[in-house]
């Protein structure tokens, strides 16, 4: 399903408007990066595809996903859909690296899954709700409230609940003045579960209030997570 490679052209855009300098043995070693992120993944991809369909009520029919891995890139993203090895980078040696990989594909895989499924599906409905009453006051953190619960919960449900409690309040203590944190935050405030129950949680609670439209931004903008 996902399938990691490495680009060279990409990667030396990527470069360039890092305006960063060529790594020695750069291409080489991203390449390498790419099969040993894929023996990685490959351990975890059928359980957290299936905790998608549950949670997001989906069908996946993608054969395929491409997924480009990156040396130089600052974050990871999700369109084109991207992972950033810049701060995992020994992945295949530290155990905190593995799952620091493994986090930032179920994020970006919250995020493709929304967009690319029609707004009629049960997670579009639920992340329409959830900007229309708008409880953070910022598009992007309703948005991240959404994305970083399903997150959390996938963390919890493959590596136990105390990897995503130190996931959630690792993003709540290192990105606090900005929507991550913030969506964070208001997650452990409100006990959102987490497990794969996150969503239908969120459903039968969420508050109705009457405040102002946030304002859209792209789904798919730039990411800045880093995953704990």
């Amino acid at each position: 399903m996902v399938r990691f490679v490495y680009s060279y052209p990409y990667e030396e855009a990527l470069l360039e408007l890092a305006k960063g300098k060529v790594l020695r043995n750069l291409h080489e070693k991203g390449y390498e990066k790419a099969k040993i992120a894929q023996e990685i993944w490959n351990k975890y991809e059928k359980e957290v595809l299936d905790l998608y369909r549950l949670m997001y009520k989906i069908k996946i029919s993608e054969e395929s996903i491409k997924a480009y891995i990156s040396l130089v890139a600052p974050n990871s993203f999700s369109d084109p859909f991207t992972i950033s090895l810049r701060k995992w980078a020994d992945i295949e040696k530290n155990a905190r690296s593995e799952r620091g990989f493994v986090y930032s594909v179920i994020h970006e895989l919250a995020h493709y899954f929304l967009y690319t499924r029609d707004e009629r599906s049960y997670v579009n409905k639920l992340h329409a709700r959830l900007q229309k009453e708008n409880t953070l006051k910022n598009w992007g953190a309703n948005l991240h409230y959404l994305i970083q619960a399903v997150e959390f919960a996938i963390v919890g449900e493959i590596f136990g609940l105390k990897y995503a409690e130190y996931s959630r309040d690792w993003v709540i203590n290192n990105w606090k003045t900005n929507e991550y944190g913030k969506s964070a935050k208001l997650l452990k405030k409100h006990k959102v579960p987490l497990d794969k129950t996150c969503l239908e949680y969120i459903d039968k609670t969420l508050p109705n209030l009457s405040l102002r439209p946030a304002k859209r931004y792209n789904i798919v903008a730039y990411d800045k997570q880093a995953s704990a």
